[in-house]
């Protein structure tokens, strides 16, 4: 089974940096660092501190050399190897940090992170991380974990047959008031027999 590795290391021009290594089986002999490959990797100030802080009950239990709390796991300690399950949670992590720009996203994220069960982790992660579709599975992930309910907003009036849903511009026979009509309903039949007498005469 492959091994996951969490280490926090220092450089001169960009400072901290926080590396999750996934070491392959190797049956036989220790793994090596030349095996390993760097699931994820990050820089930014705003998203170590998200990591640290979902990544902490993962270090409380490091299996080598020890659980630590994420407080204390800066420069210059151990790199810890993790739990199976918690290497895979956190790998999804990783790989959708930079995406994660809102508060709110990320603590939807990792609500929904540390609430899926161990089986539906491994499939996300084989998802996620081998075959052709890598891609698409992590917009996938992100959209599950981070889909917010819109707001029901006041309901819209359409009309029956317009498949645009834009109501009628302007008055329409619903409109118009009833006196109004039987006030032009006299009217217009005076006109229209009017109409009739000057066609009969001029026969």
């Amino acid at each position: 089974m492959e091994r996951f590795r969490l280490r926090v290391r220092q450089e001169a021009r960009r400072g901290q940096i926080w590396e999750l290594h996934l070491f392959p089986n190797m049956p036989g002999r220790l793994p090596r660092e030349a095996d390993a490959k760097v699931m994820g990797s990050s820089a930014s100030p705003e998203t170590i501190q998200w990591l640290r802080e979902l990544s902490d009950p993962f270090l409380q239990e490091a299996e080598d050399p020890g659980p630590i709390a994420a407080c204390d796991f800066r420069p210059g300690t151990p790199a810890r190897w993790l739990r199976h399950a918690d290497g895979m949670r956190l790998a999804l992590a990783f790989t959708s940090a930079r995406y994660l720009t809102r508060p709110a996203q990320r603590a939807m994220f990792r609500s929904g992170l540390l609430e899926l069960p161990s089986e539906v982790v491994l499939y996300w992660f084989t998802l996620c991380f081998y075959g052709y579709r890598q891609q698409a599975g992590r917009a996938a992930l992100r959209t599950l974990l981070t889909y917010e309910q819109p707001d029901e907003g006041p309901a819209v009036r359409t009309v029956r047959g317009r498949k645009n849903g834009k109501g009628a511009v302007g008055p329409t026979l619903f409109d118009i008031d009833a006196s109004e009509v039987a006030a032009a309903g006299p009217a217009e039949g005076k006109n229209r027999s009017r109409a009739k007498k000057r066609t009969t005469s001029s026969r």
